[in-house]
């Protein structure tokens, strides 16, 4: 049998102290919060972009969207990959292919390349993200759900960082180019650090020799529960990301919102990412049965709110936020504890990289999706459709999931 990268190493995780553990943490979500600001603000740049290579809306709209075909096709490889390199290698390996393309998009000939360097990031963000959670659920075996809930904060802070960091870069130095190097070379300092101060010890942990070790959950990926939560996951994609491509659009085409008043409603639902770590609180506590149906019914409520409700800023703006509480720190975050748990310590960065080929591989065709629903039909029937019915749906689906057979540690057990 050939040796895996868990089984060479000469220690457990247990002789890392409590502290060093952590930072070492800290610096994985320090690398994937530069991910989240070179994401949210290239968007912001596509004003430049557009002006330089002439694209037209659609196809500026397609450079700011595509990172997600990247990821949706690397996430379920990443498991793979990290069988032969390990989990530290493939984190180094999909932050330095993420600046690298993010530095190659700046050199960009034209349309056709400039998609090449987009899809790429993504590739290097599904190989980043897919084995920073794996390492969250495995480093913290008592606390995988807070600690997956943290890698969405990460995210979080990136996202608020990114975009006022990026716009200062751009009005002091004149070009587009400016924030995408800079955060290219933040990416390239990170994995470096990383490969200096982040030990195997704490990346490449085997669950099942920690202290709280997992006992149970299915041996393949092909078993009733993670298919199960692999459709939830797919589900709440094509709702949470028609969401994210499109509401600001309706807030100004429908209801006569401003600029800055549709961004300041939006914001508030990012804002509610920051609470992730109450979402993983809540998946090492509770069964899935309860979580997900739960979780899943507040987003559609809020989106019958948001659709359904009255167009006042105060009215958009509380249920904005109340979506983003429950989709981005609820459903994301159970849906990715969940999956891992629903696994045995063998298979949890298989079903890491299920989670991020599930979920966006359904963010790359949402807004497409929903934008059809809008034409065929109405704002109000395609979110109806789309981010409340499909949100229903999932909560039925989580019905159906068999918690007894979910893995758990030896210190905590299921309500």
């Amino acid at each position: 049998m050939n040796a895996t990268p868990h089984s060479i190493l000469p220690s457990p995780r247990e002789s890392l102290a409590p502290r060093a553990a952590v930072a070492m943490f800290g610096l994985l979500l320090l690398a994937y919060a530069v991910n989240a600001m070179d994401r949210m603000v290239f968007p912001i740049l596509l004003v430049e972009v557009r002006g330089e290579y002439g694209f037209s809306l659609e196809a500026a709209g397609l450079q700011a969207t595509v990172f997600a075909i990247g990821m949706g096709l690397a996430g379920l490889p990443a498991g793979r990959l990290q069988r032969m390199l390990g989990r530290k290698r493939t984190i180094v390996a999909g932050t330095v292919v993420f600046s690298l393309a993010t530095a190659l998009t700046t050199a960009s000939f034209g349309f056709t390349d400039m998609v090449l360097w987009r899809v790429l990031s993504g590739v290097g963000e599904a190989l980043q993200l897919a084995m920073i959670i794996a390492v969250a659920s495995t480093a913290f075996p008592a606390r995988r759900g807070v600690a997956i809930g943290s890698v969405n904060v990460a995210f979080a802070a990136g996202s608020v960082i990114g975009p006022s960091l990026g716009s200062g870069l751009l009005e002091s130095h004149g070009t587009w180019r400016a924030p995408m190097l800079v955060f290219a070379a933040i990416g390239i300092a990170l994995a470096l650090a990383i490969v200096v101060l982040v030990s195997p010890r704490f990346t490449e942990v085997d669950s099942s020799a920690s202290q709280s070790p997992h006992i149970g959950g299915a041996d393949t990926l092909l078993s009733r529960n993670p298919l199960v939560l692999a459709a939830i996951v797919a589900l709440f994609g094509l709702a949470d990301f028609a969401f994210i491509g499109l509401y600001a659009s309706y807030l100004r085409e429908q209801l006569d919102f401003t600029p800055g008043g549709a961004g300041f409603v939006i914001g508030l639902s990012g804002l509610a990412a920051f609470a992730s770590p109450l979402g993983g609180h809540l998946v090492d506590r509770w069964s899935p049965r309860i979580v997900l149906p739960a979780l899943n019914l507040g987003v559609a409520a809020s989106g019958c709110a948001l659709f359904l409700g009255p167009g006042s800023t105060s009215w958009q703006a509380t249920f904005s936020f109340l979506f983003g509480l429950f989709a981005s720190s609820g459903v994301y975050v159970a849906a990715a504890g969940y999956l891992i748990k629903s696994v045995n310590s063998e298979n949890v960065s298989r079903a890491a990289g299920l989670f991020v080929t599930c979920i966006y591989v359904a963010a790359g065709v949402a807004g497409l999706l929903f934008s059809r629903l809008v034409s065929a039909t109405d704002w109000i029937t395609a979110g109806m459709v789309q981010i409340v019915g499909f949100s229903v749906l999932g909560a039925v689906l989580a019905l159906t999931l068999h918690p007894h057979l979910f893995s758990k540690t030896t210190t905590t057990q299921d309500h």
